[in-house]
């Protein structure tokens, strides 16, 4: 008969007492206790994992950076399924974010206006904050319950439901990494980047536990949800390699300005200047002339309804259209960074508003609130935010006198790393999208690669050409397949034109999906989680004696 004291009797007989006190030894034993070889692992996966996922980001479209996300995958999905390892998921966070995102630092000295020590505090909270994306793939991992690990999806739901849910000021996936790989990437088209990002990790959590000796079987599902992605591709491919539609011949002018990007108003004007010169040389009738973003260095009305008289848009009688950056106020004086059309004829209709702005470029957070904190930051804007997008109806005349309508839509700066947007104006009419930027304040970083990356999704998803014009690169036309067919270099002065085609056709994103099918999962999840726990609690209730 063995002795036991009260205390541990009572803890034996009341769970309710008993419970804590033991459940707090287990911890305070576990925290004490040596780490295991397991724990080691789990430590190696996450930090070695989402580094190289971070340095994916360094080699942006290209083939290396696509073989270095499926490497990422398979050591974040071993990390994922030990079940540990939150410290070293954000300290692989923190490692992603420096490698990968570190022109932030820049961006916010030169656009911000701050100096060193302040722009390195907003860069390290940027870090800080978005490092705890994969703290979030660590505890979804471990939170769902064991029916997902029966189609392996526990590694894929995890990291698209951390992609969903956390909040982030650069709204990259790891299914961007794979636009060199284009039969893959036509996934987008269905469910956009975070359906690649599902793939990538599903395959990568089956392939790692085959090699731990599981059964085979595993692989069935993954390896056949990708050979049928990669068939769909190559469907894409062939449809969309020379799409039919209107011929339209596009002109992307950019100047040339300073790479520490001074942008005063002397600069502006010279800038305006080039960009007339050689849309002037480019011009001829059934063309689109566009401009980026706030070429035009001056406020005009929102209502002007002509290029005016003196011109104070750009036009010719040529026969050309332009879409051109600048800047309008309204008669109740508000001021909005604008996407101005100048019809052939001089029309210029009501412009596009941009309707997501910049923190501390274009407003200054809680200003409403404090309007003090606009002192604090003399370089930057003061607009207000457009409330819906704009198809621009051109009627233009091919070179041989018949007419058609160009059905264009813009996008302004960071916007076009929004698929909503572009997915909206597309179900509004747009044949064509345009993203008006200026990037001159990243200087020669990865980041104008970065943006024009994750850009070019939005030309799979919507299937449709994206031109983007910026003032210092990366200008280029976008095909419906992702690929860059035209360019222009960072930090040169001239035009590309291409023959893009009008199209009208739709996409399973676009037209019924969207991310509504994450949402489902994220719901699914928490519905299968709180069965499971539910269960779990019956089956481990005290009966009565």
């Amino acid at each position: 008969m063995s002795i036991t004291s009260a205390a541990e009797a009572t803890a034996a007989t009341d769970p309710a007492r008993g419970g804590k006190r033991s459940r707090w030894r287990r911890v305070e034993g576990a925290v004490r206790a040596k780490p295991t070889r397991s724990d080691v692992r789990a430590w190696a996966a996450w930090v070695l994992g989402v580094s190289i996922l971070g340095s994916a980001w360094t080699v942006p479209g290209t083939i290396a950076g696509a073989t270095l996300g499926w490497i990422a995958a398979l050591w974040i999905a071993t990390a994922i399924r030990s079940g540990r390892g939150f410290l070293a998921a954000y300290l692989g966070g923190v490692i992603l974010h420096v490698l990968g995102f570190h022109w932030i630092f820049r961006t916010v000295m030169i656009h911000g206006g701050f100096g060193p020590i302040t722009a390195g505090a907003v860069f390290g909270l940027f870090v800080a904050s978005a490092a705890l994306q994969f703290v979030g793939v660590a505890a979804i991992g471990r939170a769902l319950p064991p029916i997902f690990d029966l189609l392996a999806i526990r590694s894929a739901t995890s990291m698209v439901l951390a992609e969903l849910l956390m909040p982030r000021l650069f709204p990259w996936h790891a299914g961007h990494t794979q636009m060199a790989f284009t039969p893959v990437a036509q996934l987008a088209g269905i469910g956009g980047a975070m359906a690649i990002t599902f793939l990538m990790f599903w395959v990568a959590e089956a392939a790692v536990r085959a090699a731990s000796g599981e059964r085979r079987r595993v692989l069935l599902l993954p390896v056949g949800a990708l050979a049928l992605t990669i068939a769909y591709g190559l469907v894409m491919i062939a449809r969309y390699d020379a799409p039919r539609g209107e011929p339209q011949e596009v002109v992307i002018v950019q100047g040339a300005v300073a790479e520490e990007g001074d942008w005063d108003l002397p600069t502006a004007r010279r800038y305006a200047y080039q960009l007339y010169d050689l849309s002037r040389e480019a011009a001829r009738r059934g063309s689109l002339i566009v401009w980026p973003e706030g070429a035009i260095p001056a406020y005009l009305p929102a209502m002007i309804g002509t290029i005016g008289d003196p011109p104070q848009l750009p036009w010719s009688d040529s026969g050309a259209a332009y879409l051109v950056g600048g800047y309008a106020f309204t008669p109740d004086e508000d001021r909005y960074n604008a996407a101005f059309a100048v019809y052939p004829n001089g029309e210029v209709p009501v412009p596009y508003f941009k309707q997501v702005l910049i923190p501390f470029g274009e407003y200054m957070p809680f200003a409403s609130i404090f309007p003090g904190l606009n002192a604090l930051n003399d370089k930057g804007g003061v607009f207000a935010a457009g409330t819906s997008d704009k198809v621009f109806d051109y009627p233009m005349t091919r070179p041989d006198g018949t007419t058609y309508t160009l059905k264009a839509s813009p996008l302004i700066c960071y916007e076009d790393l929004l698929p909503s947007l572009a997915r909206q104006s597309t179900r509004d009419g747009a044949q064509l999208l345009v993203n008006l930027t200026s990037d001159n304040w990243f200087g020669r970083s990865l980041a104008p690669w970065q943006h024009h990356l994750i850009a070019s999704f939005r030309a799979i998803e919507t299937r449709r050409y994206l031109v983007r014009s910026t003032t210092t690169g990366l200008s280029a036309v976008v095909d419906p397949l992702g690929r860059t067919v035209a360019s222009l270099p960072l930090f040169t002065q001239g035009t590309a034109k291409w023959t893009v085609r009008l199209l009208s056709d739709g996409s399973p994103y676009t037209d019924w999906f969207g991310d509504w099918p994450w949402w489902g999962l994220l719901v699914g999840a928490v519905g299968l989680g709180a069965v499971h726990r539910f269960r779990v609690r019956l089956t481990t209730r005290p009966t009565a004696a």
